[in-house]
């Protein structure tokens, strides 16, 4: 158990488009006191059962308890569970997190009265340790689940007219379902591989419209395969990763694409040279920033970059090694 203190301060300040810009000031203070306990039950090796809880005071928001509960449980060495659910809240900050958004012609409208956030978090992970040909196979599956009450949103182009950046509060429902799987496994002596796929479902309710959470991939793919000689002198690296498609501002969709990086490294006694390439598949946007050739317009937009802007790239570096362990 414990106390704890918190104090915030930030001064965002931005230039609204026009002939005369006049800079615009925004104070944010939170002074936030709280107090916390936690307890751990264990049964041997098998079971453990945390939960928890705050409570905290803000003088902006007032106070609110944050209750949690984390339950590991192993029956055996070959299978472990886990299993977690608690709330969490947040104080949102328009302008100071997401300054990125910033670069575009869009009007930007600020709630005066924006809501802390308030969201309950739920998921679970089933991990196997499964002994197969003689080596390990690491298996691992999770669900995970978020549930907002409260959200600051930031809604493009939307009721509040065309070309605008709205931060205003959640007005229906806002939720993310995320499911993954991924295995490690050694093909034979020195050659280690990994796949992962994941699953998103991010949604948020704009202007009365459950809809995709825009620049959200749909899903990933991973896969990595990593090569050492015998004798520890050359390591040799490839990722491959998929991405999957999502929604733009405009409600348009953006494909997948693929992506692989590669890497070969030769160690020495106290340093080691590296050699790689990345986005060697060459993919990129081919119009990252709509209307470039009108910066001043309020159609400009450099936020919407959903894949990379640049082509394939190699690089080639060394690494010392001051004191050989």
């Amino acid at each position: 158990m414990g106390a704890s203190f918190n104090h915030d301060y930030y001064d965002e300040r931005f230039n609204p488009l026009g002939p005369l810009p006049k800079a615009e000031s925004k104070v944010s203070k939170e002074t936030t006191s709280g107090l916390y306990a936690q307890y751990t039950y264990k049964l041997g090796d098998k079971l453990t059962v945390m939960p928890g809880v705050r409570w905290d005071h803000s003088d902006r928001y007032g106070s609110f308890v944050t209750p949690r509960l984390h339950i590991k449980y192993s029956p055996s060495k070959i299978v472990t569970l886990r299993t977690s659910i608690g709330k969490g809240y947040r104080s949102p900050h328009a302008l100071a997190e997401n300054v990125t958004l910033l670069a575009s012609g869009r009007e930007i409208i600020i709630d005066s009265d924006l809501k802390q956030e308030e969201a309950w978090n739920m998921g679970a992970s089933l991990g196997f340790n499964i002994p197969l040909f003689g080596k390990n196979l690491e298996l691992n599956a999770e669900y995970y689940y978020t549930d907002f009450k409260h959200q600051m949103i930031m809604n493009f182009d939307g009721a509040k007219g065309e070309h605008t950046l709205s931060f205003e509060n959640l007005d229906g429902k806002s939720y993310s379902h995320t499911f993954q799987v991924d295995a490690t496994y050694a093909l034979f002596s020195g050659m280690t591989t990994t796949a992962a796929f994941r699953l998103n479902d991010v949604k948020c309710t704009y202007d009365g419209v459950l809809r995709q959470k825009p620049l959200t991939s749909r899903y990933k793919g991973l896969l990595t395969l990593s090569y050492k000689t015998p004798l520890e002198l050359w390591q040799f690296d490839a990722t491959g990763q998929l991405n999957g498609g999502g929604e733009l501002y405009d409600r348009s969709r953006y494909p997948a694409y693929f992506q692989l990086q590669a890497q070969v490294t030769r160690e020495f006694h106290n340093f080691s040279l590296y050699l790689g390439g990345e986005n060697l598949t060459n993919y990129k946007i081919a119009d990252p920033i709509l209307h470039s050739h009108h910066p001043w317009s309020a159609a400009f937009d450099a936020t919407q970059v959903w894949a990379p802007v640049t082509g394939a790239m190699a690089y080639v570096g060394i690494r010392f090694t001051l004191e050989k362990v």
